[in-house]
């Protein structure tokens, strides 16, 4: 009888630790999204109803959750989710790039531009106060300036992203 009782014993407790086991490891695999843990997404942004860019057929963006790696109306929204989990969002322009700013917008003679880049619609890179590329678009050339528009190029713009997350792992496991 002693013998049939350890047994028993014996074989709970065995049962007991490895239920413990797999829900150990049921757990880690069941992570959100939260600060700090590395986040992989698949994404595409709409702007004005037309794709504006998109992950699909490349890699999924990789980041660091609240790290301000991403438009903060972005980061908010993934809080919480988890490895597969969709979701549809919608930031308006003054949670993303802001409103248009019409002092962005400055006449400047065209011969300080690039001749072979005086197009209507073309982007440049100029170089600004301390150094560092600034892009801008012309806008209009009127007889000999050029408008240009310093803006970002989504300013003004309904930002709408549908996002699948695709992996969640937190730092001490990456390395």
């Amino acid at each position: 009888m002693k013998g049939i009782k350890l047994t028993s014993l014996i074989s709970l407790l065995f049962i007991m630790t490895i239920c413990g086991f797999v829900m150990a490891q049921d757990k880690s695999k069941d992570i959100s999204v939260s600060k700090g843990r590395i986040v992989s997404i698949d994404y595409t942004l709409y702007v004005d109803r037309k794709v504006f860019e998109t992950t699909k057929d490349s890699r999924p963006l990789t980041y660091v959750q609240g790290s301000g790696q991403l438009l903060k109306g972005f980061e908010e929204a993934l809080f919480g989710m988890t490895v597969g989990q969709k979701k549809t969002i919608e930031i308006k322009p003054e949670d993303a790039y802001g409103s248009v700013r019409k002092d962005f917008i400055v006449e400047m003679p065209i011969e300080k531009l690039p001749a072979e880049s005086l197009k209507v619609g073309e982007t440049l890179s100029i170089t600004g106060n301390q150094g560092r590329p600034v892009y801008c678009k012309i806008r209009a050339i009127k007889g000999k300036k050029a408008l240009l528009d310093f803006n970002h190029p989504l300013a003004g713009k309904k930002l709408k992203y549908n996002i699948e997350v695709v992996d969640i792992q937190d730092k001490r496991e990456s390395g």
